[in-house]
């Protein structure tokens, strides 16, 4: 596609009248109704998914009896017939499934409710059909047709034999002097010669072996920056840094959380890297096709049953590790990883090479005809990456030698392999980098021709440095080269302590308080090699001072196959640091193959193994002077930029060649107006875009963008900038329609601190209280009582023992269930607990539900709700919402203090939820704040929390006045009838004064069209006395 054909509409800026009259969001209430708040939703709004139900209300039974006829309701579908054709798995056989699985509906929401000809839709579906053809025709059928974080004080767990080999060697270090000048020949002999005894110690591994991390907890919330993704149900460590925006996931820990996890690596440590979303794959209907000498499909049970399983431990680094090092002296494609992206975890699973001669493999490599032919076996995966499924090839013979151990791994450290390392299935191929060892894996088959997929041909390549450009014929001869392909794992070794920004006091050093210093790190090899040397330079290379190795127990395969990392370490003299210039690092392999000095620059910034470099600076503290030994490592994870390495000049956004389009300016309100698929706006270093046209040929898919559409936040830049090269920016300046005015970009930069601010308290998350603000949990369903017809009260459990629910008056909580490319969100308010004391570790959520009929395919949550069964789980987060209840009449609304003694509540629908929390809560203890309470609905049946509010009415007279207004009520009803308007407003609201305050929760059409002009006219006020939920 060319870049013309991107070209975005001409798109007119905000009007004068409309940037000038812009509030100043820094200093704004962010519960100011209609606008997009922290936790994602438009204040004062109840789902907007329901709305639809108050707009045919105004348009009649005639104008839906025409919808009727003009449409074809065919076979349509509700989310209760997905739900109905899932079953809960994980309940039924959890030892088989990750600890922190999740049930998802496998489709979306916006295809049940939005792509579907209801009569609700045909509407706008035939103001669309002129522009799009037959475009919702395959969608819909393309829709139709879709298959069916560690505590740190649990980290590091070492054998017995590390512990008693450190331990000797402490003694034998305690008892020599210092390495003086060099490393002195006496105390290195004395060194030798007790790593002589400990490497003779080491054992072969049976293929038998058990891990010594595997009680170490996983991940169960999910951070909530995947909300909005595929990966939405996928746990994750907290620490785990993404290094590419929040999909595809790709990430590594800090490096020291790695290294101190020890010799096998925690799963929750183990670094990611994904081409596409997580598939959601399931044990019990997972199956692997294998083809060889006969076609051959095995369930999951049968591999782990019908074949003999080893559990061993295996080195896994991503041919990418150390990529960022090379980015820094040049832009590369690809994911910067620093020095985490590497990996050591005990596999268990079945040898591959059973597995095909149950296929009858011998067929092949037993035919005359093929004696002289080069066979290859291919793997592919279950993901749907943006280029196809992954896939890739090594030779059959490689893959049939049992001493190579490649095999099909279904457990790491002994549980259920994680999601995001390959549930249920993956290829270990050991001493091969990680791009080979296909995750998800799915289909096996045999070929005498190498795998031709996007994936095995365009990825994981070593091309030569003068390559700078992947588009030209030359770099695509390149890659179908066979020899720039990364298969075997190269030497590589990095010093992990000192830690990047660790500080040494020198008045220490001096004074010999600190008298000696432990160097330490990693070392890897390739192809089963063993590392048989590391050594360390503290005078730019002159003499290199030998390392201690130490290695997991039993790391020996086969009797000379070494499928591990090593850790090693040196002590020096404390004092010598204060005259290095430069820490360096370098190993050995069984072949005295070394590694270079300087790096090799590559456009895929892969296989970087160059010497490791670590600076030490003395930098005084600018406060009390004193002089530290400050370490810098070359660089920092993500996007931190305190690393010795300075990098290439960041892309910049040059558009004012087009002066007339830089020159528009959007507002806040107006952005988030456009966040669908055929609407997307997105806010990138101050500018606007229109993203709509590109969704269909993004490399990271549509999901990526439709994160960020509408949204007016920083986060769009900083993940923007992160994966992106110069084609991207390119690309992007074909999107251009204008920029932000000042008062958004306040906006953003305030959200940003505030943002910051919530982390650091997030961090020191008090234990007591059971609710995340930024993390989802899961609540299991314990009880569920019928209050009427179509109104359920639900009881649900949350796994934290916590003593505190951690809810605030006047706040909300989000519930989500998973679907294919997000988590459904609705706010709900509990109504219970009300008070602390009320808390017993569950919560109940009342909640009317919204059938499905043949007009429309009803509430989607509240049907999930009414569909659990009893054990099945919803996730919750929270609290959200600024509205903080303190009594006494008095409110916490975004740090600001105000005291009313009279609220007006004026809400609709479930909007009566966080309108009731309050309400109860000021009746229910000595307050004395008077309230009026105006509840709209259509009929009786739609009153939520009737009885409670009439038992209010009945018990509180002097205090309430409940109004309740329904627009079809029947013909008993004896209270107001009609629609909201502003004559009713007047007669039962409370006149704005400084010591009255309005609070509003309803349909945005309700709330828009009547609420918010009646009051503002009357004289209530955004910033002192006006607020939504």
């Amino acid at each position: 596609m060319e870049y013309t054909d991107l070209t975005p509409p001409d798109i007119p800026g905000c009007t004068w009248d409309e940037i000038h009259l812009e509030p100043d969001w820094a200093n704004t209430s962010s519960h100011r109704i209609g606008l997009r708040g922290r936790d994602d939703r438009f204040m004062g709004f109840t789902n907007s998914g329901e709305a639809w139900r108050y707009d045919i209300d105004k348009d009649a039974e005639r104008k839906l009896r025409e919808l009727r006829e003009k449409t074809e309701t065919g076979n349509l579908l509700t989310v209760r017939d997905f739900l109905g054709e899932q079953m809960p798995y994980h309940l039924v056989r959890p030892e088989v499934h990750p600890i922190n699985f999740r049930t998802i509906v496998k489709t979306t929401e916006g295809f049940i409710k939005d792509e579907q000809p209801w009569p609700a839709n045909v509407k706008k579906y035939e103001e669309q059909l002129q522009d799009r053809g037959q475009k919702w025709a395959k969608e819909r059928e393309r829709l139709i047709t879709v298959k069916t974080g560690i505590p740190e004080n649990l980290i590091g767990e070492q054998t017995m034999h590390r512990k008693q080999a450190i331990q000797e060697e402490e003694e034998l270090r305690k008892s020599q002097p210092g390495d003086g000048g060099k490393q002195g020949e006496w105390p290195l002999a004395q060194l030798l010669e007790y790593e002589r005894k400990y490497l003779h110690s080491l054992k072969n591994n049976d293929g038998q072996g058990k891990s010594p991390v595997s009680s170490i907890t996983v991940p169960r919330g999910i951070d909530e920056a995947y909300q909005f993704t595929p990966d939405n149900w996928v746990a994750r460590y907290e620490r785990l840094n993404r290094l590419a925006g929040k999909h595809p996931m790709s990430g590594e820990v800090p490096i020291t959380t790695l290294y101190e996890g020890g010799l096998i690596t925690p799963s929750g440590l183990h670094y990611v890297r994904n081409h596409g979303p997580v598939p959601h794959l399931v044990w019990e209907t997972h199956r692997l096709e294998v083809t060889a000498g006969k076609c051959v499909t095995f369930s999951m049970d049968e591999l782990k049953d019908n074949f003999s399983s080893i559990n061993i431990p295996v080195l896994l680094a991503c041919e990418g590790n150390r990529r960022k090092e090379l980015t820094m002296a040049k832009r590369t494609k690809g994911v910067n990883f620093t020095t985490a992206a590497a990996s050591c975890v005990y596999w268990k699973g079945v040898l591959l090479r059973d597995v095909l001669l149950a296929a009858d493999v011998h067929t092949i490599t037993e035919d005359k005809e093929q004696l002289n032919t080069r066979l290859w076996i291919n793997f592919e995966g279950a993901d749907e990456a943006n280029e196809g499924n992954y896939a890739t090839s090594i030779p059959l013979m490689y893959a049939l030698d049992a001493v190579n151990d490649v095999m099909l791994a279904y457990e790491m450290n002994d549980a259920p392999l994680p999601a995001d390392n390959g549930y249920p299935l993956r290829l270990i191929i050991p001493g091969w980098v990680g791009g080979r060892c296909v995750k998800w894996l799915s289909r096996i088959w045999v070929t005498d021709y190498e795998n031709e997929s996007y994936y095995h041909l365009y990825d994981n390549r070593l091309l030569p440095g003068f390559v700078t450009d992947t588009t030209t014929d030359v770099a695509n001869a390149m890659f179908k080269i066979p020899s720039t392909l990364c298969n075997e794992q190269m030497l590589n070794s990095v010093i992990t302590k000192p830690e990047q920004g660790e500080k040494l006091s020198v008045a220490d050093i001096k004074s010999e308080k600190v008298k000696t210093y432990r160097i330490e790190g990693y070392a890897y090899a390739g192809n089963g090699n063993q590392i048989q040397r590391v050594e360390i330079s503290l005078d730019n290379g002159k003499y290199w001072i030998y390392c201690i190795r130490m290695y997991p127990d039993r790391p020996i395969r086969h009797g000379y196959k070494f499928w591990t990392w090593i850790h090693w370490y040196a002590d020096i003299d404390a004092s010598r640091l204060l005259d290095t210039e430069k820490i360096m690092v370098r190993c050995y392999d069984a072949f005295q193959n070394t590694q270079p000095e300087n790096p090799q620059w590559n456009i895929l910034g892969v296989m970087n193994n160059c010497w490791y470099t670590v600076k030490p600076d003395i930098v005084k503290d600018p406060e009390s002077t004193a002089a530290h030994l400050t370490f810098r490592h070359p660089c920092e994870q993500g996007g931190g930029t305190e690393g010795w390495m300075v990098g290439p000049p960041e892309g910049v956004l040059e558009d004012a060649d087009d002066q007339a389009v830089y020159d528009k300016l959007f507002t806040r309100e107006e952005i988030e107006k456009h966040y669908t698929e055929d609407d997307a706006w997105l806010v990138i270093h101050g500018k606007v875009y229109n993203a709509s046209k590109v969704l269909d040929t993004h490399p990271g898919g549509r999901a990526t963008i439709m994160a960020h559409a509408g949204r007016v936040h920083l986060d769009t830049t900083e993940e923007f900038d992160a994966i992106h090269d110069e084609w991207g920016y390119t690309k992007l300046r074909t999107c251009l329609i204008g920029r932000v005015t000042e008062k958004a970009m306040g906006f953003m930069k305030r959200e940003a601190e505030m943002k910051a601010k919530q982390h650091l308290e997030n961090v020191k998350h008090d234990p007591e209280m059971a609710l995340t603000r930024n993390k989802y949990s899961q609540a299991k369903l314990v009880k569920k009582q019928t209050v009427s017809e179509d109104v359920n009260r639900y009881t649900f459990k949350l796994p934290s023992s916590a003593g505190k629910f951690g809810l605030e008056i006047g706040q909300h909580v989000q519930i989500g269930f998973h679907f294919a490319d997000r988590i459904l969100l609705r706010p709900l308010t509990p109504v219970r607990p009300i008070f602390d004391s009320e808390y017993d570790g569950t919560f109940d959520l009342v909640v009317k539900t919204h059938y499905a009929d043949s007009n429309q395919p009803g509430g989607t949550l509240t049907n999930i709700l009414d569909s659990l069964r009893m054990g099945e789980e919803i996730e919750i987060k929270g609290p959200s919402g600024s509205i903080r209840y303190q009594g006494g009449g008095a409110f916490n609304i975004d740090e600001r203090q105000y005291k009313f003694d009279r609220l007006l509540f004026i809400v609709g629908g479930t909007g009566v939820l966080p309108g009731f929390q309050v309400l109860a809560r000021v009746l229910r203890s000595t307050d004395e704040a008077k309230i009026k309470f105006i509840d709209v609905n259509k009929s009786e049946d739609d009153i939520l929390l009737r009885t409670e509010l009439d038992e209010f009415s009945r018990d509180y007279p002097d205090q309430v006045q409940i109004t309740h207004l329904l627009s079809r009520p029947s013909k008993k009803w004896q209270g107001e009838k009609g629609h909201l308007d502003k004559e009713k407003i007047l007669r039962y609201g409370y006149e704005p004064d400084e010591k009255t305050g309005a609070f509003v929760c309803g349909p945005p059409a309700l709330t828009e069209q009547t609420v918010m002009p009646t009051l503002t006219e009357w004289g209530y006020d955004h910033q002192t006395n006006l607020f939504g939920f």
